[in-house]
């Protein structure tokens, strides 16, 4: 099931099988079912006008592998894309679906010594503005500044809570490789410095539209720094969200907003400075009932 539906998260699905929501062949469901070839399955995350089975499914992830690349800046050395929520950044098999092997694809690239590589990664249910180098030079020097702290990252988010008008959060983090979980380091763990500036944009009742600039680059940071301070990320039932779960298959509503470079030297000249940006989606405002922000 979870193959089928990478994109909701697993307690999501679990809740939806033990409640009777996903239906096989028009039944209830074991969890520990292997689907065949020919079973129909019914879910929350289907149009009702729609019944897929597997072989279905197999033609929707063939089309979406043909999508392409919305592209938000472009030179010779640079190409900045806007990556889908659901989408991998790397593939996690051989020939699996992801933004780079799509950019390979689409750039028909042939070259031995040298493939474009992604500068900096985003989680699969994260969408937003990714950068990648394409040559090597281009991908020394936007590592190492990357490294270093010196390329500015920003991100939007939809929160669950009324947040301040802006705060710091400087947490260090733990990362527990066993569970595949971040979570703040405790006295004995061996802790990451993170640093997560913010600022609201926009309230309502119960959510806010969070500005988050990640000043250090740890894995989960805004998810877990969010969290940590009783902001958590709408839809994040991973690190917090236990208020939205009955909206089953909620999207995760954090996105990398813009990617800032520096006016360093020894950058080419067309990226000195570049700031681009990514458009919100606009379902985040819709589903927390908040206005639309510039």
């Amino acid at each position: 099931m979870r193959g089928l539906y990478g994109n909701i998260p697993l307690g999501a699905i679990m809740k939806a099988i033990r409640d009777g929501s996903v239906r096989l062949n028009g039944a209830k469901i074991s969890p520990s079912y292997r689907f065949a070839e020919g079973d129909l399955v019914t879910t929350p995350w289907t149009s009702n006008d729609r019944t897929p089975g597997i072989s279905s499914y197999t033609s929707c992830e063939k089309s979406l592998e043909s999508e392409k690349i919305a592209t938000l800046y472009r030179s010779g050395d640079l190409w900045c894309v806007d990556k889908p929520a659901g989408l991998l950044c790397q593939p996690d098999r051989a020939g699996g679906d992801s933004l780079i092997t799509r950019a390979w694809s689409e750039l028909r690239w042939n070259r031995n010594d040298f493939r474009p590589a992604l500068i900096g990664r985003l989680d699969r249910n994260v969408s937003g503005v990714v950068a990648i180098a394409l040559n090597a030079p281009t991908l020394r020097m936007l590592s190492a500044l990357t490294r270093d702290g010196h390329i500015k990252k920003i991100y939007r988010a939809v929160v669950l809570g009324k947040t301040p008008p802006d705060g710091e959060i400087s947490i260090s983090l733990y990362k527990d490789e066993r569970r595949n979980l971040v979570r703040p380091a405790g006295r004995d763990q061996p802790g990451m410095d993170a640093l997560t500036r913010y600022r609201t944009i926009l309230r309502s009742e119960t959510y806010s539209l969070v500005e988050l600039e990640l000043v250090t680059g740890r894995p989960h940071q805004a998810r877990v720094h969010m969290s940590s301070i009783g902001f958590p990320i709408k839809g994040d039932f991973k690190y917090g969200d236990r208020r939205s779960g009955d909206v089953t298959g909620a999207p995760l509503c954090l996105h990398a907003f813009s990617l800032i470079f520096p006016d360093a030297p020894g950058l080419p000249d067309e990226i000195r400075g570049l700031a681009v940006v990514s458009p919100m989606p606009p379902e985040f405002f819709s589903l927390a009932k908040l206005g639309n922000a510039t």
